[in-house]
């Protein structure tokens, strides 16, 4: 009796390189779907912090003064800046396409002021320079998060586009100044309380005198926002600029 051994079918061989082509397009599929569904969800969180952040600072200036700001707004102001630091973390990840040492850098300028300045220093709460700094940043950001939110699902209408990469120019240099306000302002309740310094000895064998810290970053300052501020020119030379080309 004699015995005969099938010959290997090539074709299985071909179905199962495709079985694992399409398994591995669906995990990135997956991936990408939920990775979406998530800086969706983040966005229009975001969004609707900042601007419940701005409506108080608004109510806040029905008495006609812009000093109570601070007061009624700066609980969601300080959660919604402190939770984006995740956007750092987006960026380095590549969920977004931005740069995270752009990232980490506006959102470390803008934490140093509220909660390293502001916070620590009670007398700048009712200064007019933080009312003005909460109000130019949540009017940039309630329409920022929007276009973001809207430019994840696809469907972000060109006049919001225009509006994310137009009201920055006046706004972020008023944000600016007030930052560099405040930390002009509180340079002497710096030195007179000696906030945040580290003297000798110690257990790191290290000293930082905070207030010439600030002295030095005040002198930095306009370099630094021209850095930021000339990329997100270019930014909106690439987004509106091209668009109106296509036009």
């Amino acid at each position: 009796m004699s015995t005969s051994t099938s010959a290997p079918n090539p074709r299985q061989g071909l179905d199962r390189n495709q079985s694992e082509v399409l398994r591995s397009r669906y995990q990135k599929a997956y991936v990408a779907g939920v990775a979406g569904l998530y800086l969706v969800i983040y966005n229009v969180l975001q969004g609707l912090g900042w601007l419940l952040g701005l409506l108080l600072c608004v109510w806040s200036l029905r008495t006609a003064t812009f000093t109570h700001a601070y007061a009624n707004s700066h609980k969601i102001i300080n959660f919604c800046q402190l939770a984006s630091a995740l956007e750092i973390a987006h960026a380095a990840f590549g969920l977004v396409p931005s740069s995270p040492i752009t990232s980490l850098m506006q959102w470390t300028g803008r934490s140093h002021v509220l909660f390293v300045i502001v916070y620590c220093i009670e007398e700048l709460q009712n200064s007019v320079a933080t009312t003005v700094l909460f109000v130019a940043w949540a009017l940039t950001e309630i329409i920022r998060y929007p276009q973001y939110a809207l430019t994840s699902l696809g469907v972000c209408p060109s006049w919001l586009t225009w509006a994310r990469y137009t009201v920055f120019i006046p706004l972020y240099p008023i944000g600016v100044v007030a930052e560099i306000v405040l930390m002009y302002k509180g340079l002497g309740f710096v030195k007179r309380r000696n906030l945040h310094n580290l003297r000798m000895p110690n257990t790191f064998n290290f000293a930082f005198d905070y207030h010439n810290f600030v002295v030095g970053l005040l002198l930095l300052y306009p370099f630094l926002w021209w850095s930021l501020y000339s990329y997100m020119l270019r930014q909106r030379k690439k987004k509106v600029g091209r668009k109106k080309k296509q036009t």
